[in-house]
């Protein structure tokens, strides 16, 4: 859903112009402007790198998490992807097929995804790849067969998969350049105490009058407590890198909502009718976000 343009003073929706037009670089192709646009459409963000003309770098998180392989048909119809991250979404081994034609890809996360091995086939001809992460994936050795010829790798994380030692050590010798990263084996740890509760502060209402909540910026993750203590529902929404607005939920009244997030993070509070009335900032502690009477 989208805010109300009548509803939104005149400053806001400059804006809102401003920050989706800065988006994207000044000389992206017509082509690239539509497949950024298709890719924020699933919940994935999209950056130009530095330093490096024409690549991206595209993430899914907290809203792109529902990322499925129909989704990642549209990541991968943007050219020039140097930096790809789908850690904890919904791609399987079947979705990897997509990713075949990416050869400029330098950094692949795939950790907590449900791939296996038989996608990995498609991985091989990716000669760019420096940084693969296969954490808590189902991979064995068979997966590890299909990366002895990325010659460019140097960093592979494969903590909680079914790999074994023969097959990392064979992995090793093809590339001796590569840090091949197992992580410990849990079973052998020594049961701790649960770490203390996270501590955490009240937020401050921000009441929007004027001019528009600042952009999030990507931070260490947190959570967000809402509680609605307004006689009407709400609306909540997260203000997005590049100053959009993503509808997360809805709260009646008395209404409560544990929300994950990132520090340094804007939550916008509208009424009904998308209406402003005020917003939160997020920090490092567990925020109480109290929408006042």
């Amino acid at each position: 859903m989208k805010l109300s343009c009548e509803s939104i003073p005149p400053l806001f929706r400059i804006f809102l112009g401003l920050a989706l037009l800065a988006a994207l670089p000044a000389t992206a192709p017509a082509a690239d402007s539509e497949a950024v646009a298709r890719i924020k459409k699933i919940g994935g963000l999209v950056f130009p790198t530095v330093g490096e003309e024409g690549g991206w770098k595209v993430e899914f998180h907290l809203s792109g998490r529902a990322l499925s392989d129909e989704g990642l048909a549209q990541v991968a119809a943007l050219e020039n992807i140097v930096r790809l991250n789908l850690r904890d979404t919904q791609v399987t081994s079947a979705g990897l097929l997509h990713l075949k034609g990416l050869t400029k890809l330098e950094r692949l996360h795939l950790e907590r995804t449900r791939v296996d091995d038989e996608g990995f086939v498609h991985l091989a001809g990716l000669a760019n790849l420096e940084y693969l992460n296969l954490y808590g994936t189902k991979i064995t050795d068979k997966a590890l067969a299909h990366l002895g010829g990325l010659k460019k790798l140097r960093q592979l994380y494969v903590w909680q998969t079914g790999v074994t030692d023969e097959g990392v050590a064979r992995l090793a010798k093809a590339l001796p350049e590569l840090r091949i990263v197992r992580g410990v084996d849990l079973s052998k740890i020594v049961a701790v105490k649960p770490p203390p509760p996270r501590p955490s502060e009240p937020l401050k209402w921000m009441v929007f009058t004027e001019g528009v909540p600042p952009r999030s910026v990507p931070g260490s993750g947190t959570e967000i407590h809402f509680l609605n203590n307004m006689p009407i529902k709400v609306k909540v929404y997260w203000v997005e890198y590049g100053g959009g607005l993503k509808l997360y939920g809805e709260l009646e009244p008395g209404g409560k909502r544990i929300q994950n997030t990132f520090s340094q993070a804007s939550w916008l509070i509208t009424d009904g009718n998308e209406k402003p009335l005020g917003y939160f900032r997020t920090t490092q502690k567990v925020g109480k976000a109290v929408i006042p009477k």
